[in-house]
């Protein structure tokens, strides 16, 4: 069982292309609040063979969740991880995934939970929940479970099904179960307790779900074609059609975005001009504006699939609001494409990468790349510096720029403006900016 890709993007006349500014902020950023790390909160050492999953963790597009992942649900403060080990004792190797939970107010260990399959199966809600795909034996056949369990490790629900699944938990704390026929995709809906909220059967294989949108591959458009089909899951209508060149998945971007008011971003790429477009979209499919993407310094083309070289050049939903990073300049654009404002940084030690939290703020940071990022055996001290920033406005709310990180950029994890953690490969840490 594999997620549910989250990741996936005709330059048309720009005659529809108007830019409306709102007064917008121009400025450029060197200075820090902190100048040192302050002392942390915990510190918690990995069991003996483990490691965190330095070779999957904090992946830069937006389909991913850093780790380690908080709960805010009262009285059961947990900050959730993956573990990884290489089982020898049958004398071949075998992976081992888990899942450690830690109290987020102590640094102690609650408990490790395997994952059932040779890979990480498990997702979990910002309630704290816990979620995890299961293969079973019920009499001579097998039955697919969806197993539901809380901060404690315990029970909450079992869901069975007959056939082979894939499942997302939703931004909104929702569950999203897909099934799949020859030529089509059954979308259920549950609440994170289980309950069910709705169920349709959509044309075509499913590529992206968000909000109230499931993002479909049209198997019957023309194969020079990759044409992704975007309908209300609640109405079953189809909105939106989004040609794309054939065989395309990009690694930067879903294949669309959903703002809180219901604006749904598209982006479109055309091979021949080498550009990105964002075409905005009213939630009945009338196309509102289009704005092209600034062209990232070089092109890199894997195969089928398309991205940008380090991710120069891309874009991300905030609320109502839509954000364009450019380098190290970040713009942010209201839900009618104005720009609100724009900041540069000028005193990233390298490529600023982006994170999304939870209490209205982004964070904008790197760590110098001189040393490689999977070598934290023996870290060399290196520049970083880190902005947290009000999702609304780019104004900032902390920072931090030291000359002596033990860390890597892959390491650091933000949970709100002033909390963060660096997961190294054996330690896991937690600071706060008072």
């Amino acid at each position: 069982m594999k997620r549910i890709t989250k990741r996936t993007f005709l330059i048309t006349t720009l005659t529809t292309f108007i830019t409306i500014s709102l007064v917008p902020i121009a400025t450029s950023v060197s200075a820090s609040d902190y100048k040192q790390l302050p002392k942390p909160e915990w510190n918690y050492d990995v069991p003996t063979d483990m490691t965190t999953q330095i070779h999957s963790k904090n992946y830069y597009f937006t389909g991913n969740i850093f780790y380690p992942i908080v709960s805010e649900q009262t009285n059961s403060q947990t900050a959730y991880t993956f573990l990884y080990h290489s089982d020898r004792s049958t004398g071949k190797t075998k992976s081992v995934h888990s899942l450690l939970a830690i109290d987020d107010k102590t640094g102690k260990q609650k408990w490790i939970h395997k994952s059932p399959m040779p890979y990480n199966s498990f997702e979990i809600d910002q309630s704290g929940n816990v979620y995890y795909f299961d293969e079973v034996n019920s009499g001579n056949k097998k039955v697919y479970q969806l197993i539901s369990l809380d901060s404690s490790n315990k029970p909450r629900w079992v869901k069975t099904f007959k056939e082979h699944f894939q499942f997302n938990v939703l931004e909104d704390g929702r569950i999203a179960v897909v099934t799949f026929t020859k030529d089509t995709s059954v979308i259920t809906l549950y609440t994170k307790e289980g309950k069910p909220l709705i169920k349709r059967e959509f044309p075509g294989h499913v590529r992206h779900i968000q909000g109230n949108y499931v993002g479909l591959l049209n198997s019957d458009a023309p194969r020079n074609t990759t044409t992704i089909d975007i309908y209300s899951i609640p109405t079953g209508k189809k909105i939106i059609s989004a040609v794309q060149p054939q065989d395309h998945v990009n690694i930067v971007h879903a294949d669309f975005e959903v703002l809180s008011g219901g604006t749904v971003i598209v982006p479109i790429y055309d091979a021949k001009m080498e550009v990105e477009t964002l075409h905005g979209y009213t939630p009945n499919g009338e196309q509102k504006w289009i704005r092209p993407l600034p062209k990232p310094a070089q092109d890199a083309v894997f195969g089928t699939t398309y991205a940008h070289n380090m991710y120069d050049s891309f874009y991300v939903s905030l609320g109502n609001n839509y954000l364009i990073q450019e380098k190290n300049k970040l713009s942010l654009y209201n839900t009618n494409n104005q720009l609100i404002a724009t900041k540069t940084f000028t005193d990233l030690p390298a490529q600023g990468l982006l994170q999304r939290l939870n209490d209205q703020s982004i964070v904008f940071g790197a760590v110098d790349k001189t040393q490689a990022w999977y070598d934290s055996s023996k870290p060399e001290p290196k520049k970083a510096a880190y902005y947290i920033l009000d999702s609304n406005t780019l104004k900032i709310k902390n920072s931090f720029v030291i000359d002596d990180a033990l860390f890597h950029q892959a390491d650091v994890r933000f949970h709100d403006a002033n909390t963060f953690y660096i997961q190294m490969s054996e330690t896991i840490a937690k600071y706060i900016l008072e």
